[in-house]
């Protein structure tokens, strides 16, 4: 079920404020403030399917609350400055927080986040605390934190340019930094890249025999943060990230 603008701001839905933010009569920091939260809506609507929330905006920011009546108080603030970053507020339980209305604060800096920073938020501000959807999403998001193997991404397309790269049909380095110190610079291919470079080769002969001759270090099906990950966790989990990361050291080590 989607978030929901609060009764007592009929005039618009929420993507609508949003969407209005990124017409021509906007500055530029309006724009991107309305493309961050336009995406972050979405993102609730993707994420929630059993449960609906409440929103009410002050100025441009978001307080998503857990019924339909502004007296019941926010539980969760979300914002951006226009620098496409999430801000994140939640008010702390009675029974944590060390005097009244206490908040806690934190930066998500991509959607990925956003959408974990808000599960977060939403259970220990204990305004949903009977809520099965998102108890189920909280349970699997701690497992996922405590069963990988950390690891940092640095991706080129977030870095450079990132509105004018093709998710499908693209290749783009990462850097990979694990915990236990090693570092991985690796240029990543899409699937349907390699049906590109193919097919540009048949027509020209240059990238298969030049530009592109040197396999790419990883397959993915798209160039997202949430898909390279998840990728970088399943190899880490089988056990298979050095032999395909770096299989000249791995075949050396299979020698000895």
């Amino acid at each position: 079920m989607p978030i929901i603008r609060s009764s007592d701001q009929k005039n618009k839905r929420l993507e609508e404020f949003y969407k209005e933010l990124t017409s021509d009569n906007a500055t530029m920091v309006e724009n991107e403030i309305g493309k961050v939260m336009f995406d972050f809506i979405s993102m609730v609507n993707e994420t929630f399917i059993k449960t609906t929330l409440y929103g009410l905006t002050s100025h441009y920011s978001l307080l998503i609350q857990a019924t339909d009546s502004w007296e019941d108080g926010w539980f969760v603030r979300v914002y951006s400055i226009g620098d496409k970053k999430f801000q994140f507020e939640y008010k702390m339980s009675k029974n944590q927080s060390p005097w009244n209305y206490a908040v806690v604060k934190g930066q998500a800096n991509t959607i990925y986040e956003a959408k974990d920073f808000l599960i977060i938020a939403m259970t220990e501000s204990e305004g949903w605390s009977d809520n099965k959807e998102l108890r189920k999403l909280y349970n699997k998001l701690k497992d996922r934190k405590t069963e990988k193997t950390k690891f940092t991404l640095w991706l080129e397309f977030e870095e450079f340019d990132s509105t004018n790269w093709d998710k499908e049909n693209e290749f783009c380095n990462i850097h990979v930094d694990l915990e236990d110190g090693r570092h991985y610079g690796l240029n990543v291919w899409t699937y349907s890249f390699l049906e590109t470079a193919i097919s540009e080769d048949e027509k020209t002969g240059q990238n298969l025999s030049g530009l592109y001759q040197k396999p790419p270090d990883l397959f993915v099906k798209e160039l997202t943060r949430e898909c390279i990950q998840q990728t970088i966790e399943d190899l880490l989990k089988m056990g298979n990230l050095e032999k395909v990361l770096n299989p000249s050291i791995y075949d050396k080590q299979q020698e000895k």
